[in-house]
C-alpha cells in the first residue's frame, strides 16, 4: 500500500518518469523501503486508471518518447487523506533475526561469521546513507533555500542513520556475548550426557547478561 502513497508523495512535489521514480526510490527511499522497477510499472498503471495521477509523452529525438507522469486533484486529496491517518505500526519481518533466533544449532565459530558478515552488510548500508546524507546536505547549503519537504525528509535519514548504527552496535555486542559464552555450544553437544551438577548455571553468566542488556535489564 506504501508504494501506492511514496509515488503519490514524489508526484506532489513534481513530474516524473517511471526511471525517475526508480532512482529516488533507490536513493532516499531506500533508507526505509525497497521496491524493484517491476513493481513501479504496474502501480503507475493502477493510479493513472484511478485518476490519481495522469501521463502525457515527451518526443525525444533519436529515442523513444518519454512518458511523464503527474499527479492529479483527486491524487493529492488521496495523498492527504492518508497522511493524516493514524500512523500503522510496521508488522516487523526480520529474516536475520529468525536466523539468529536458532543459531544455537550451528556451532559458535559460525554465529560469530554470521554475525560478522552481517555486520559488514550493515556497515556498507550505513556508509550509503551517510553518503546520501552528505551529498543532500551540500546541495542545501549550496542553494541556501529551507523548506518543510527537507526538514522532514531530513529526519527520516537521521532515523535511518541511527537504526543502522544501532544494528551494528548490536552485532558487535552479540558477537561479544557469544564468543564470553562459547562453552554453551560445547555443552549443549553432549548435554544428554551431562549429569545436572555439571550444567552451566544462569548464575556464572549472568554477569556477561548484565554488561549485554545494560541498562535495559533492571534488577
Amino acid at each position: 500500500m506504501s508504494l501506492k502513497y511514496g509515488i503519490l508523495g514524489f508526484l506532489s512535489k513534481w513530474e516524473a518518469t517511471g526511471y525517475d521514480l526508480k532512482k529516488e526510490f533507490d536513493d532516499f527511499m531506500s533508507i526505509f523501503w525497497h521496491s524493484h522497477l517491476s513493481q513501479i510499472y504496474p502501480e503507475l498503471g493502477r493510479l493513472e486508471q484511478e485518476e490519481y495521477i495522469t501521463s502525457r509523452l515527451l518526443p525525444q529525438t533519436g529515442k523513444p518518447d518519454k512518458k511523464i507522469y503527474a499527479i492529479t486533484d483527486k491524487g493529492k486529496q488521496e495523498l492527504i487523506t492518508w497522511l493524516l491517518s493514524p500512523p500503522e505500526t510496521p508488522k516487523l519481518k526480520d529474516s536475520f533475526l529468525m536466523q539468529v533466533s536458532f543459531m544455537d544449532n550451528i556451532p559458535a565459530s559460525e554465529v560469530i561469521f554470521q554475525l560478522k558478515a552481517y555486520q559488514k552488510e550493515r556497515e556498507q548500508r550505513l556508509a550509503k546513507m551517510k553518503h546520501i546524507f552528505q551529498e543532500r546536505w551540500e546541495s542545501i547549503r549550496e542553494r541556501n533555500v529551507m523548506k518543510s519537504r527537507i526538514l522532514m525528509s531530513s529526519a527520516v535519514v537521521r532515523r535511518g542513520l541511527e537504526q543502522e548504527i544501532q544494528y551494528i552496535r548490536w552485532c558487535r555486542d552479540t558477537i561479544e556475548l557469544v564468543e564470553s559464552c562459547s562453552a554453551l555450544w560445547s555443552q549443549d553437544i553432549d548435554k544428554s550426557d551431562l549429569p545436572d551438577g555439571e550444567y552451566i548455571r544462569f548464575s556464572d553468566v549472568e554477569p556477561i547478561f548484565r554488561k549485554y542488556y545494560g541498562n535495559l535489564m533492571e534488577d
